[in-house]
């Protein structure tokens, strides 16, 4: 199995940093975890990215053409994945949400991780968008406290504009 056409890392990136984990610091077929077991971990990963992407507004998978952006979730992909392939192994795991986490190598990965989704979420990624980012841009309510729409309290029928002269009056 390969990774999947959405992700943006790859199992070579996650032996990089703990391919200390398994003979000859590469995956395959009979270690623990298997290589097939790591490309789904990072298609899982990447669709976590994914999803923080198109929520922003962002292109989803971003274009290989934004290479400073595509370099940063190649890294982040590679980061998520080797916390959770470091989660997957018997001698112990951790949880992202406790302080302790980032005193071990998989809180450390995870916070990378937890760093570019929060980067994703505040827009901070310079990155094609599929959405421009004043797309729900409104000047005051446009609902009153129980919902409803309300009335402009300026109106201009279709016929008044600026400099316009009525010729009846």
């Amino acid at each position: 199995m390969a990774v999947g056409a959405n992700t943006y890392g790859s199992a070579e990136g996650v032996e990089r940093l703990v391919g200390d984990l398994v003979t000859g610091r590469a995956f395959g077929a009979g270690t623990t975890p298997t290589v097939t077991q790591v490309e789904a971990v990072l298609d899982d990963v990447a669709a976590d990215l994914n999803r923080e992407l198109d929520a922003a507004g962002y292109t989803v998978p971003v274009a290989t053409a934004d290479a400073t952006a595509r370099a940063f979730l190649v890294a982040a992909n590679n980061f998520g994945a080797s916390a959770v392939v470091l989660g997957m192994l018997p001698f112990g795991g951790f949880d992202p949400e406790t302080a302790e986490a980032a005193t071990s190598r998989a809180g450390m990965f995870q916070g990378h991780l937890n760093h570019a989704i929060k980067m994703i979420s505040e827009r901070r990624l310079r990155a094609s968008m599929s959405i421009q980012r004043t797309v729900n841009l409104f000047a005051g309510s446009q609902e009153n406290s129980d919902g409803d729409t309300k009335s402009p309290l300026f109106k201009r029928g279709d016929d008044d504009y600026p400099g316009r002269r009525s010729l009846t009056e």
